[in-house]
């Protein structure tokens, strides 16, 4: 009889698990399916009748927050501003259910750049064009932005308010030197004549010769400024990358320094300028010069008669001329350059540097 009730306790426990088993199986027959959510082009899951807020905690949703950013860039405090989720690409409230199927994106905060002051100071006495073309000065307003917190300068502009005021005066300018004996011609013509002028010189030229740029230098009259390192012309200049820009307008600033001269001026290969071109001259204190007379002395059969012809028909107050003593054979312009000098002051037109 004893071993009958141990059978019977047994099978008891038996139908106990079995009926606690089928409970449980129709408690998890009874749940609904869970959520299939799209995050990121990944299929996810998420508890049947979760709202938005609780997908973000358990699937853990944290969209990058932005930052209070200064004037540069530069992150004054991270963090500041939370980004969003987005379900089916609309903006739900946190307590608004989820279907199965939507997708939902996270969209990073937005940075915020630090407020700003606009400062203008009036300049009576006018500047220059930047780029400059003539040497016509205008005169206008001086407007600074500057970062209130960081106190960082976002932009200086010159902005002009009349017309211009046109010195009688020429600026002559030379390219693509310094170059072997033709330069130091050029130096001699001007010196005789006590006539200025201003040279944009090549830096690795200027690498190469330095004993031609301390002549120039040192010569009453005359400055020396930058005009790129190696003048590159493919791409234009303008089309070039700010990286190729910036280190361009840099090696060869540096190495005219090393060589006593500071450069405050520039004058891209070809003329090839651009918006962002002026903007990182000016960053490295250099202000771009163009040209408004271009007798074209490089090309190929130019005579010196021919030089001087387009020169002087075309010259007036303000006017800034490019030639060239370097790049190849400028034995014409060498020659046609005490004509234009004598032509021009006969035209009541005094000889300055660009920088005057």
């Amino acid at each position: 009889m004893a071993r009958i009730g141990r059978i019977g306790s047994r099978v008891a426990l038996v139908c106990v698990v079995l009926v606690a088993a089928g409970w449980r199986a129709s408690r998890v027959a009874d749940q609904p399916p869970p959520l299939e959510l799209h995050v990121a082009g990944v299929t996810r899951q998420a508890v049947a009748g979760s709202t938005l807020a609780d997908a973000i905690r358990d699937l853990g949703l944290t969209p990058r927050p932005g930052d209070l950013v200064d004037v540069g860039g530069v992150t004054i405090a991270a963090g500041r501003y939370p980004g969003h989720v987005l379900v089916n690409g609309a903006q739900v409230p946190g307590g608004g259910r989820l279907r199965s199927g939507d997708t939902l994106r996270l969209v990073p905060g937005p940075d915020h750049t630090e407020p700003v002051t606009v400062r203008r100071v009036p300049v009576p006495g006018g500047e220059p064009g930047d780029p400059e073309y003539t040497l016509g000065r205008v005169p206008g307003d001086e407007v600074t932005v500057r970062g209130n917190i960081s106190g960082k300068v976002a932009s200086s502009a010159f902005r002009p308010t009349g017309p211009p005021d046109v010195p009688q005066a020429v600026a002559l300018t030379f390219d693509d030197g310094p170059w072997p004996r033709q330069t130091m011609q050029v130096l001699a013509i001007l010196r005789r004549f006590h006539a200025r002028a201003t040279f944009f010189t090549v830096g690795d030229l200027a690498e190469h010769f330095p004993g031609i740029i301390k002549a120039e230098a040192s010569q009453h009259g005359v400055l020396v400024e930058d005009h790129s390192w190696s003048h590159p012309l493919t791409p234009p200049f303008g089309e070039q990358r700010p990286g190729v820009v910036r280190s361009q307008i840099e090696k060869a600033r540096q190495t005219l320094i090393s060589e006593g001269v500071t450069p405050t001026l520039f004058r891209p290969p070809g003329g090839g300028w651009s918006d962002q071109v002026v903007a990182i001259a000016s960053s490295l204190d250099c202000r771009v010069v163009l040209w408004s007379v271009d007798p074209r002395d490089w090309a190929p059969g130019r005579t010196a008669k021919g030089i001087v012809h387009s020169v002087l028909s075309h010259v007036e107050a303000g006017s800034i001329v490019i030639m060239h003593d370097g790049g190849g054979d400028r034995t014409a312009t060498i020659r046609a350059l005490p004509r234009i000098i004598r032509g021009i002051r006969r035209m009541g037109l005094r000889l300055v540097t660009v920088e005057q």
